[in-house]
């Protein structure tokens, strides 16, 4: 996809304090970023019943593989786009396959041969393009597939901001025609003419991520898809396109993370992104969007993961900790990959008028240290029935003014301020993912009705340009640094009129916004350290506030933070939690050689707190009678914080092993086995029980004997191979009186107590957060797996049994481990 630019046109972007917003990729974008048409086309399968009809197949990337007789695939090409956003004229369609392609509304065909078609596209009497394309027929055998819909012309490669007709136009001799180019080109050159003035561009609406509920890498958008296009929760443009587009611009690039997505899907993103972004360029990092707005999806994953943890009682508030705990597991995973912070903006973004969110996100477990800036979205309207009650566009531009009224620009200007009061107090900047008006009358039902009109015809005076100029300006001077606007062209209509520009090609004089945007740009070279910079400059974070220092900041009622000396000294759980003598370093890190590691003998067995009497504890169950298991997400463990010191697993939930990884296992009466754990600050607690009818110790391999194998990856980072940091292979034969290290794991402090009683033991482990370098907290994922191996004659294991995996590949690979949570 490289198409280098010449360091003129790259730089042009250098000092700009602003950013602004991509648009969805819909057929109706009047930002057309796109140079090939069909990137942003309905896909085939949304456009049933009217363009696409009867039973059709299709294959992995959304191309019709067979039609039914009778049957049809169509789709729309470009819908209701204002005149002038596109040449009108002629474009070439590309195809491969052999079958029956049409054309309709504003395109018509002017040649046609196999593999290429010319049609014409004209907007008509209304002055709007609208283009439908069908596949009324299509050979099984060799379908038609990779459409593209190209324009005339090309670009010079030195200049890729200009179209230009033919190679006479280009003095170096690079021209680069449409149609023979366009895989390299990708995009629309007014598209990046119009977008090289900004340093950040937002790419939340381009990937798609509002209530898309993606989880996992593999479902990722792919180059190769038919469109990009679609509905809500599906469309969304490739990363490698988005990365492609910064480069292009030379302009730091804003990534949004989805709210469902697995650390998998995150590593492989900030891999993508560290490999393929140019290293100049920062990386603003910011999970998910709107997370406290009920009016998306990922609002009620907020408020979901937040009671599953027990992070607050108030459901809305503990979305805001869930968002905030998620947001910095994000923000180690990109330094990780990164190999340190230097080139991220690692954010968090709120609602400019509650204060009191920002400082709960920011302060919970501390999340203000591992994080840059905190983001808001200055709109300016006002009063809605003050609006609905305009009969002028003065009316309209009083309200907007209204010093009394919410959302006027006076009163979003005192929220900037006290948004920045906080963020100050936290050492973090403020500075806005999206901003300026919003005038939108959610209860009409079409464009043209009252005031839909009234709000058009204020976007297009040049008053809104002193709006803006008021809103840029106030917002500098209290504080704000990098401010990206919402959003880039698009129509007006009673959605809202946020596009800078009506669409792409739109006169600069009849877009008053975008002048507002590009005088400030030229009059207001950014103000702050590291603007123009590839490296993120940083102060050194304040100590953290205190409840009272918070509720002033806030005007909320006084609550202690989470962790601090104020909690403590409030409530009694913390004198029950364990306090345990520290362990003998010298037991606790064996060497690593090629077979097994020498045991671990456990001479300090009163680390682990005094169990009760086997007999008197019911810890196992049969298949017939499942224990109380919890979990999160579907298939995550919940691991229970410690509260008795003498009984740290007390209310803890227990897990049954079930799946027969190798061998067999006749029944619960040949073998059964559970767990449990707990954490405190200090240690991961864990215990297994087992039930076995027949017991050996007579072999030379452990895996041989009746043992068990415990499998950890402590800060679940799901590698394929063993990290030789923290993720470790326990082994204990049962009569043993030690523990021993796989030939793959990794060294920790770790204590145990074993028992044995009447065909059942149970093994207690205490392993030391500090010796596999982790701080816990609520929210924190561990990789675990617990195994068990039954041997009932002597010799060789008869079977296996295992808590998550489905095969005996554990011991090499990590990866396979399940997942617990600490709640």
């Amino acid at each position: 996809m490289q198409l280098p630019l010449p360091s003129a046109l790259a730089y042009y972007n250098a000092n700009s304090p602003l950013g602004t917003n991509t648009n969805e990729v819909l057929e109706y974008d009047s930002s057309a970023p796109f140079l090939d048409l069909f990137k942003t086309s309905l896909p085939f399968r949304e456009a049933i019943p009217y363009l696409t009809k009867g039973q059709v197949q299709y294959d992995r990337f959304g191309w019709p593989t067979s039609i039914a007789p009778g049957g049809q695939v169509g789709t729309r090409l470009i819908n209701k786009l204002p005149a002038n956003t596109i040449p009108r004229g002629y474009y070439t369609v590309l195809y491969e396959g052999q079958g029956k392609i049409e054309y309709g509304l504003d395109a018509s065909l002017v040649e046609a041969q196999p593999g290429r078609d010319i049609i014409k596209i004209d907007p008509g009497i209304d002055n709007e393009y609208s283009v439908k394309l069908e596949i009324k027929a299509t050979n099984p055998n060799n379908y038609i597939r990779n459409i593209h819909v190209i324009p005339q012309g090309g670009i010079c490669a030195s200049n890729p901001f200009q179209r230009v007709n033919g190679a006479s136009q280009c003095a170096r001799g690079d021209f680069l025609d449409f149609e023979r180019h366009h895989e390299k080109i990708i995009f629309n050159p007014d598209y990046l003419k119009f977008m090289k003035d900004y340093k950040v561009v937002r790419f939340m609406n381009m990937s798609g991520i509002t209530r898309n509920p993606i989880q996992r890498w593999s479902d990722r958008t792919l180059v190769e898809q038919a469109t990009w296009g679609g509905a809500e929760g599906v469309r969304g443009a490739p990363l490698e396109v988005m990365v492609e587009l910064a480069n292009r611009l030379h302009a730091d690039a804003w990534f949004t993370i989805p709210h469902a997505a697995d650390n998998d899907f995150v590593r492989r993103y900030a891999e993508y992104i560290r490999t393929n972004l140019d290293p100049d360029l920062k990386v603003y990092l910011e999970y998910s969007n709107e997370t406290w707005n009920g009016i998306f999806s990922q609002h009620a994953y907020m408020k979901q993961g937040g009671k599953q943890l027990g992070l607050d009682p108030v459901d809305y508030v503990a979305g805001y900790k869930y968002y905030s705990l998620r947001s910095v597991e994000i923000f180690n995973i990109f330094e990780q990959v990164f190999g340190g912070k230097q080139r991220l903006v690692r954010l968090m973004a709120g609602l400019n008028g509650n204060p009191g969110m920002t400082a709960t996100m920011l302060s919970f477990r501390d999340a203000y240290k591992q994080t840059d800036a905190f983001a808001v979205a200055p709109y300016v309207f006002g009063d809605i029935n003050e609006l609905r009650r305009a009969s002028s566009v003065n009316d309209i531009f009083r309200a907007m003014q209204n010093k009394t009224a919410h959302h006027s620009l006076p009163k979003v200007l005192e929220a900037v301020r006290k948004q920045a009061d906080v963020t100050r107090q936290f050492g973090v900047d403020l500075i806005a993912y999206e901003g300026g008006q919003h005038l939108i009358d959610d209860k009409t039902k079409s464009d043209d009705q009252h005031p839909n009109k009234l709000f058009y015809a204020a976007n297009r005076h040049p008053e809104m340009a002193k709006i803006y100029k008021q809103l840029l300006d106030g917002w500098r001077q209290a504080g704000g640094k990098m401010f990206v606007h919402f959003s880039s062209p698009r129509t007006y209509n009673r959605f809202g009129s946020k596009g800078t520009k009506e669409y792409i090609t739109q006169a600069d004089k009849e877009a008053p916004k975008h002048l507002a945007l590009t005088r400030f740009i030229g009059d207001n070279p950014c103000w702050w350290p590291s603007c123009s910079s590839s490296t993120v400059a940083r102060v050194q974070k304040p100590r953290a506030l205190s409840t009272a220092e918070l509720s002033r900041l806030t005007g909320d009622v006084p609550k202690p933070l989470p962790n601090s000396q104020e909690e403590k000294d409030g409530t009694d759980i913390v004198g029950n939690i364990p306090q345990l003598d520290p362990i003998n370093d010298s037991l606790t890190k064996p060497p690593l050689p090629a077979t097994a590691n020498p045991p671990l003998v456990n001479t300090d067995p009163q680390t682990i707190p005094m169990l009760a009497p086997l007999r008197s504890q019911a810890i196992l169950v049969s298949q017939n009678n499942p224990p109380q298991e919890k979990y999160v997400f579907g298939n995550k463990a919940l691991v229970a914080q410690a509260r008795d010191r003498m009984n740290p697993l007390k209310d803890a939930s227990a897990y049954q092993l079930r799946k027969v990884i190798t061998g067999r296992v006749e029944d619960s009466r040949d073998l059964a086995a559970v767990w449990q754990a707990s954490w405190d600050s200090q240690r991961l607690y864990l215990r297994i029980a087992v039930a076995d009818d027949q017991m050996k110790l007579d072999s030379s391999k452990m895996w041989d004997d009746d043992s068990l194998e415990i499998f950890l990856d402590a800060d679940a980072s799901q590698l394929p191979q063993y990290d030789g940091r923290n993720d470790l292979h326990l082994f204990y034969r049962w009569q043993d009186r030690q523990l021993s290290f796989g030939k793959n794991s990794a060294p920790a402090k770790v204590n145990f107590r074993s028992q044995y009683l009447e065909g059942r033991y149970i093994l207690d482990l205490a392993i030391a957060w500090d010796s596999l370098r982790i701080s816990p907290r609520p929210g924190h994922r561990i990789g675990l797996d617990l195994q068990v191996n039954d041997d009932d004659d002597g010799g060789l294991r008869d079977g296996k049994l295992a808590w998550f995996s489905r095969a005996d590949d554990v011991w090499h690979d990590p990866s396979l481990m399940g997942e617990a949570v600490l709640e």
